[in-house]
């Protein structure tokens, strides 16, 4: 029984989090994405220690054990099994609760002007908030980080919000005080999709915000032109056909000798669509890095581009592993609550 009820948490997960969008249920599901957590877990270790006593089955030395013996194996591997489980997911749990680590990138950039060297951009990415534990206190850990960077140009990658307008407008109040020289970027992730991307798209304008909807803006720096573009969602025509993801859009008569060229892109397929374009680097997130085992381990086979620095024809694609989480509160990356912080160098 108590299996099966962990086994049900898959589907309340996704009923609770549609219903959570507009009332805000936040105790219940935290517990089920914690259900929900154990028990896939539970399930990964158990089909390994099932495959894995199969194979052993098959061994001459197996079939000749008496069956006490065979029975006692079985029974420790089963224990072995839970606690295998119990020891991963309580790591998993303290890893998604850490503070924020500002995972610090030298990116070199073919002919990059001296002047540029030295220039730096912070990016957040799937912050999700309204299904985060201890929200208030981490959102504002996350601005103090960042406002202590004192970086060039500031960016965020969607996905920030799980939930309307009206529900989280409170929640979000503090990313209106982000700091850079050159100003905050943002570009739509698939959740605002599913939390009314519009509504959103106009709230962040009240922050002072530049929302790129596949268009860019040109900053001067040290007398050179530095291109920032952005995206829509790689599937926001789902949601508003008006909203397809068009890079080519985006730096439509862009300055072709511009000294450094930056494109924000939630997801990082996008580099798919990029290939005919003059791109020395693409922030985006989406992934979480897989957030936690065994998904940590697969994400690669779904992403060409899964985590962290990618080179990408010419320049490079950066995938952040996730300010914040999503789902369980569970994290096995070796970075926790990313906050990513690129420094151009020289190549």
């Amino acid at each position: 029984m108590v299996i099966l009820g962990l086994a049900l948490c898959l589907p309340a997960q996704f009923y609770l989090r549609f219903a959570m969008r507009e009332t805000g249920i936040h105790n219940t599901i935290t517990v089920v994405n914690y259900g929900f957590g154990f028990y896939s877990l539970l399930l990964t270790f158990t089909l390994a220690q099932g495959l894995f006593g199969h194979a052993v089955g098959f061994t001459p030395q197996h079939k000749k054990l008496p069956n006490d013996r065979r029975q006692f194996l079985r029974q420790t591997s089963r224990i072995g099994v839970l606690g295998a489980t119990a020891a991963v997911f309580g790591y998993a749990a303290e890893r998604a609760l850490a503070e924020p680590t500002v995972q610090r990138i030298r990116l070199p950039i073919t002919d990059l002007p001296a002047e540029l060297e030295g220039l730096t951009i912070a990016q957040i990415s799937d912050v999700h908030i309204g299904q985060l534990q201890g929200e208030e206190a981490y959102i504002q850990k996350i601005i103090a980080t960042v406002n202590a960077l004192n970086v060039d140009i500031m960016t965020v990658t969607g996905d920030v919000v799980d939930g309307s307008v009206a529900r989280l407008a409170h929640s979000v109040e503090p990313l209106r005080n982000l700091r850079s020289k050159y100003g905050t970027y943002f570009v739509t992730g698939n959740h605002e999709y599913y939390s009314g991307a519009p509504a959103w798209i106009d709230h962040f304008k009240n922050f002072g915000w530049r929302i790129l909807e596949n268009e860019h803006d040109v900053l001067t720096i040290a007398n050179h032109a530095v291109v920032v573009a952005g995206v829509h969602d790689l599937k926001a025509e789902q949601h508003i056909i008006a909203h397809s993801c068009n890079p080519s859009k985006a730096l439509s008569d862009a300055p072709t000798d511009a000294a450094f060229t930056l494109l924000l892109a939630h997801h990082p397929g996008t580099a798919e669509l990029t290939n005919n374009l003059n791109i020395d680097l693409q922030l985006s997130g989406h992934t979480h890095a897989g957030q936690y085992f065994p998904a940590t381990w697969v994400i690669q086979y779904f992403h060409k581009f899964a985590r962290g620095l990618n080179k990408n024809n010419a320049g490079w694609v950066y995938v952040n592993s996730g300010t914040g989480y999503w789902g369980p509160a569970l994290r096995t990356t070796d970075i926790s609550g990313e906050i990513t912080l690129m420094t151009l160098a020289r190549a």
